[in-house]
């Protein structure tokens, strides 16, 4: 496994195939393996001295996976190549599509009731359950206690997270300190990719490195203001690469 190092994060570059065997083995470890997906969305947090127990949640994953395009072209500009780019949602419908999840209990924590029965109706040879938080439930410490326990008591193989960033991240941390074994998967909004909610890019905006324009246009409301924001973060990501 080649691990492509930046000034905070080590990325680990391999292909879809390889990290698939890795997380399947993590899942039957005696510890809380954590799988991250760093974007520039993501990297953005991270700059300069902010967030710095969301950097240690980063930097002590045990997979860190470059999720974005951009981000290997800029690390590609210090000198530093990453070959391999998992986007967090083709690394789950590969997990879903491979067969690697059959028989094994699978935790979704997050999105709606509805996109989990879909997955139930698409994935019958996985057992998935549904643990579905509250709105703001990061600043209620009494509910992500609730979910910690309840991923106690389902005791499953995988935990994928999808309340998206940096909630997942700190809410996969908490699980860590009490839950001893499976592997948490940070994954934002790749469910509603793999049911269908939502579209991605088409492959010439993928091949553009453009697929945050095809989003920003799907989710104006949400997204614009976010990549803008994102944006003006690339000289102080880039210097920390």
């Amino acid at each position: 496994m080649t691990v492509v190092t930046t000034r905070k994060l080590k990325f680990e570059d391999v292909d879809i195939a390889t990290v698939t065997n890795k997380i399947v083995a993590m899942s039957s470890t005696e510890k809380f393996d954590i799988v991250v997906t760093p974007n520039i969305d993501h990297l953005s947090r991270l700059t300069g001295e902010q967030n710095s127990d969301l950097l240690h949640i980063y930097q002590n994953a045990e997979l860190a996976l470059c999720d974005s395009k951009i981000v290997q072209k800029l690390m590609l500009f210090k000198g530093k190549k990453i070959t391999n780019v998992i986007p967090g949602s083709t690394l789950t419908e590969h997990l879903f599509r491979s067969g690697v999840l059959d028989k094994k209990r699978v935790c979704i924590i997050g999105v709606d009731d509805e996109d989990v029965e879909q997955l139930i109706k698409d994935f019958p040879a996985i057992s998935i359950s549904h643990i579905n938080p509250s709105m703001g439930f990061i600043n209620k410490p009494s509910e992500v206690e609730n979910i910690v326990q309840e991923v106690c008591d389902l005791n499953p193989d995988f935990v994928f997270l999808a309340v998206g960033s940096p909630r997942q991240e700190v809410l996969a941390d908490k699980i860590k300190q009490k839950f001893h074994r499976g592997v948490g998967l940070c994954i934002g909004a790749s469910i509603l990719f793999l049911v269908g909610k939502e579209k991605r890019a088409p492959q010439l905006f993928q091949t553009l490195h453009l697929e945050w324009l095809y989003r920003a246009f799907q989710r104006p409301k949400t997204l614009v203001k976010r990549y803008a924001k994102n944006f003006l973060a690339l000289p102080a990501i880039y210097s920390e690469l």
